[in-house]
């Protein structure tokens, strides 16, 4: 299922300020009026989520605006990459994406941590003609990456981790699970898992080998997602089409990756064909997939107020629009406990000092779902509560 960009409109009303309030909530920036006002509402038809409705509840709200950008995330991203002799195009491929990647999850507020499994230095090449790889700045953190021969630990923690581990063609799958004692504490609790394989041959571990000694690694990668970039077509039968074929000018011997395709399949994954050697698309694909993965943040920390002001609990509300024209307000309880107890709410993590505005977990499913929605988070009106049984 596509889950979909949730944009978070703060809307600071502390009394009738007309004075900025700090970016604690990621990324802010101005929205408002160039006299500190802010356009309001009044007119809408706003529903409360217990089945009331106002035309006018935040008529005299007025304030300034700041955009801020929900959160997601952790996500956890494991890559093998096959150092082998046919695969320098491959590699350059993976050199050429890394930081795109990185930059597609990152404009989605996502924390995303990347381990790298291939081979970067001269000791660790077993034959002549291996390949090593090295990733560029901002992903990694060796500057001179292209001029030194690739032989550098890029290593940039603790976002990038880059274990030097030769892999061989066929042994893509036994790397992950042979090095994890070298990339285990990458590995977050909350954190969404995937890995990828990118090889131009086949593996010989099968898929349920690989899925079940890397569920027994750690017990939170139950759920991970498995990708790949993989041949999609055996090199002899692609040459019995046309040596013009790309799977038989850049597939190996028993280069289809019927494994990996497997795993593909078992997890839900994506996949791209490496014989095709463009990996741009598949990188989208993935990076589609990792932001999916992780769920969107459902609290929002509450910035500092200006100098000489002080923030009432009392004076703040959520307001939710769901894209498609409703626009509903998330009435207050207590705390997280009363959550089974309502359809749908917020509440402090501290209400005596509170610092972050939490929703409900059936209310988080529920605008996690919607394309286009917006919350707004309302300081300066009366709260509204939702009655508690």
């Amino acid at each position: 299922m596509r889950v979909c960009s949730i944009r978070l409109l703060v809307l600071l009303l502390m009394g009738l300020l007309t004075t900025g309030c700090s970016d604690d909530l990621a990324n802010g920036s101005s929205d408002g009026d160039s006299d500190g006002s802010a356009n309001n509402d009044a007119g809408d038809s706003i529903q409360r989520t217990d089945g009331g409705s106002f035309s006018d509840e935040f008529e005299e709200c007025t304030g300034l605006f700041e955009t801020a950008r929900n959160t997601r995330g952790p996500a956890d991203l494991i890559i093998a990459i096959d150092n082998t002799p046919s695969m320098y195009n491959e590699i350059e491929e993976v050199r050429a994406n890394m930081n795109r990647l990185s930059q597609m999850v990152a404009e989605e507020g996502l924390d995303l941590h990347i381990v790298l499994i291939s081979c970067y230095t001269l000791d660790c090449l077993r034959q002549d003609n291996w390949h090593t790889i090295c990733i560029d700045p901002p992903v990694g953190a060796a500057d001179a990456c292209r001029e030194s021969g690739d032989h550098l630990d890029d290593s940039h923690p603790p976002e990038y981790l880059h274990v030097d581990s030769s892999v061989e063609s066929t042994k893509g799958l036994e790397s992950i699970i042979d090095t994890h004692g070298d990339w285990g504490h990458m590995i977050r609790d909350n954190a969404a898992k995937h890995v990828v394989i990118v090889s131009d041959d086949n593996d010989d571990w099968s898929a349920e080998q690989f899925n079940t000694a890397f569920l027994a690694l750690d017990n939170r990668f139950e759920g991970y997602q498995f990708h790949g970039i993989f041949a999609y077509q055996n090199k002899d039968d692609a040459c019995a089409i046309s040596e013009e074929e790309p799977c038989c000018i850049y597939a190996a011997p028993d280069g289809e990756g019927v494994v990996y395709k497997e795993l593909v399949q078992m997890t839900t994954g994506v996949s791209g064909d490496m014989c095709l050697q463009d990996f741009d698309p598949v990188f989208n694909e993935l990076a589609t997939a990792v932001i999916e993965s992780a769920r969107l943040s459902c609290e929002w920390a509450i910035p500092d107020p200006p100098e000489d002001q002080e923030l009432n609990p009392a004076l703040v509300n959520v307001k939710y629009s769901d894209g498609a024209g409703n626009t509903f307000l998330i009435g207050r309880i207590t705390s997280a406990d009363k959550c089974n107890q309502v359809e749908h709410a917020w509440y402090y993590d501290d209400p005596d000092d509170p610092s972050f505005i939490r929703i409900c977990p059936q209310t988080c499913d529920w605008i996690q779902g919607k394309p286009g929605a917006t919350i707004e988070v309302q300081f300066g009106c009366e709260t509204v509560w939702v009655p508690e049984t």
